[in-house]
């Protein structure tokens, strides 16, 4: 017979603060795992990203935050705007659209709005396949 298994438990942000904060307490895992309820490899996980977690509380994400996600801007978050834009116009016209197009699409939108932006803008921009 198989163990019977925990249903997968949310953890905000929030939270994750309060088991950093406790463990710079000077508390355990083990003994924040027994209080919480939540595994030990979980809050290992949850210390191994901590910077992430404050990161997002001092940029005020809302502590009820179930993901930490950066907010992208300048041209990537221009390109990924026009680029969604362009695939639903390709899908209307019932054009099928590889992997490869989408890349090379995301690509040249982003070159041409690099040239556009603030001559300080230096982030990079590589299309991934997922």
């Amino acid at each position: 017979m198989l163990p019977v298994r925990k249903p997968c438990q949310v953890i905000d942000v929030e939270m994750k603060l309060k088991i950093i904060k406790d463990y710079e307490g000077r508390k355990s895992v083990m003994v924040i795992a027994l209080q919480s309820g939540i595994y030990h490899s979980t809050l290992g996980m949850i210390l191994k990203n901590k910077n992430k977690v404050v990161e997002a509380v001092k940029e005020s994400a809302s502590l009820k935050a179930m993901r930490l996600t950066k907010i992208l801007q300048g041209p990537i978050s221009v390109m990924e705007k026009l680029l969604m834009t362009w695939i639903k116009e390709q899908t209307t016209k019932n054009i099928l659209l590889s992997i490869t197009t989408v890349m090379a699409k995301a690509k040249s939108l982003f070159v041409l709005l690099k040239e556009k932006a603030e001559p300080d803008y230096n982030v990079e921009f590589t299309a991934s396949s997922a």
